[in-house]
């Protein structure tokens, strides 16, 4: 069937199509990649552990779970699916691609109605798995650093409570949403709640009066708010376990894409990158590649991105582009507006970070701290989520504000939520 399968693609879409059809989507070497429970890749893989053990005459289990990681378990079973393919299937997925997800292969064994993943499903897959939790996954960051004396939290005992983030009340999924500052958290069950009325009370139950004051309430409203959730270890508990219930319905993720690819949030952020390379266009000759639309996709989750202005820097960039008569590469390019773009918050770590996005360019000199720092950080590759120089994006679906803006938030917390919260908590000191 798989045999028959490809035979048959390659016959209704010619030499051309076959010769893309060995294209790497995702290739594991040194590090796995993270890409979701929740996402394709996780059905592709039940798909390729039931081809690959009955090919191999082995259990499904002997590769895991379905888990959204490609690692040595997913290269394993590709490897063990090639003795049923025959040399014409085999160099039409790309077998030579050393146990690689190759658009060949996933069309092998998904449907049609489920393509490959395209350059911006991959590109912001790959910020995904650095941020490294899942749709059902949520942290509380109320004194969540240990007394450097003690090694203690306040929950473990401590009386001091120490924090290295006292803006970020709660932290949920990919994208590393809050109930802070950013009030990310509040805005996808704003939109959430508008797309599927109910969602809310049917999956939170004793708490949806308090999502309700949260999506509703100032910053201060959510600090108290949760900070009395999470004080209560049977309400933390029972909140940790819902709100996973509630990451995990699909209707809440697609919400969190769109708030997250709104105009008011990342998705503008991501807009002033395209912007700026339009501007450059003229003279480097092209759109932004897949790396650099990674580049600016991760550069909105974590670091600095250009400002609303951005005519300084198309100079800056402008300048550096025609100093000499050689185009710099796109990964040189990159560099320098990392430079130009420097973060605050974490420097370290966003050097790590970029490092990603300039190690598969032969043109770039990456030092010996930054390349330390990087594979410290991850050892991640642009390549590894079959990102290329060579291929280019236009421009990014930038989606409309979810209208939550627009809403006048007040405190609304009641006062036997207000007296929950510790004072100690209230007076974290910054570690």
């Amino acid at each position: 069937m798989l045999l028959a399968g490809v035979l048959g693609l390659l016959s209704a879409q010619g030499s051309a199509q076959a010769q893309n059809l060995a294209q790497v989507l995702y290739r594991f070497e040194n590090r796995a990649l993270t890409l979701g429970r929740y996402g394709s890749v996780a059905t592709f893989q039940q798909r390729l552990f039931a081809q690959a053990a009955n090919c191999a005459g082995k259990p499904a289990s002997s590769y895991g779970k379905a888990d959204g990681v490609v690692g040595a378990k997913t290269r394993q079973a590709i490897v063990d699916l090639q003795p049923c393919l025959n040399s014409v299937v085999r160099g039409a997925v790309g077998a030579e691609n050393y146990g690689a997800i190759t658009v060949g292969l996933w069309r092998l064994l998904m449907p049609s109605q489920l393509p490959p993943p395209g350059a911006i499903e991959r590109a912001n897959q790959l910020t995904f798995a650095l941020e490294g939790t899942d749709y059902d996954v949520i942290q509380f960051n109320f004194c969540q650093s240990p007394n450097p004396r003690s090694g203690k939290r306040f929950l473990e005992g401590d009386p001091y409570c120490f924090t290295n983030d006292p803006r970020a009340y709660l932290t949920w999924g990919p994208r590393g949403a809050t109930a802070g500052a950013g009030a990310e958290i509040q805005q996808i069950l704003f939109a959430t709640e508008r797309a599927k009325p109910g969602l809310l009370r049917d999956i939170f139950g004793p708490f949806t009066e308090d999502m309700h004051r949260l999506a509703l309430g100032n910053n201060d409203a959510a600090f108290d708010l949760l900070c009395a959730i999470w004080v209560n270890d049977r309400e933390r508990n029972d909140f940790t376990r819902r709100f996973a219930a509630y990451g995990a319905h699909p209707d809440v993720q697609e919400s969190y894409r769109r708030v997250y690819d709104a105009a008011n949030a990342d998705g503008g952020k991501i807009a002033r990158f395209f912007k700026l390379y339009k501007s450059i266009k003229p003279l480097i000759k092209r759109d932004p590649t897949e790396v650099d639309l990674a580049f600016f996709i991760d550069r909105a989750t974590h670091g600095s991105v250009p400002p609303g202005d951005i005519s300084q820097l198309v100079d800056q960039m402008s300048r550096f582009i025609t100093r000499t008569r050689n185009l710099p590469s796109p990964g040189e390019l990159r560099k320098q507006l990392a430079a130009w773009l420097p973060s605050h918050h974490k420097y370290n770590d966003r050097l790590a970070r970029d490092a990603i996005f300039l190690v598969d360019d032969p043109g770039v000199v990456v030092s010996d701290a930054h390349r330390r720092m990087w594979l410290q950080r991850s050892g991640l590759k642009a390549s590894d989520f079959g990102l290329s120089d060579q291929r280019f994006v236009a421009d990014y679906p930038v989606a409309a504000p979810t209208g939550y803006e627009k809403i006048e938030k007040f405190y609304t917390v009641l006062p036997q939520d207000k007296r929950a919260c510790p004072s100690t908590v209230r007076r974290a000191r910054k570690k």
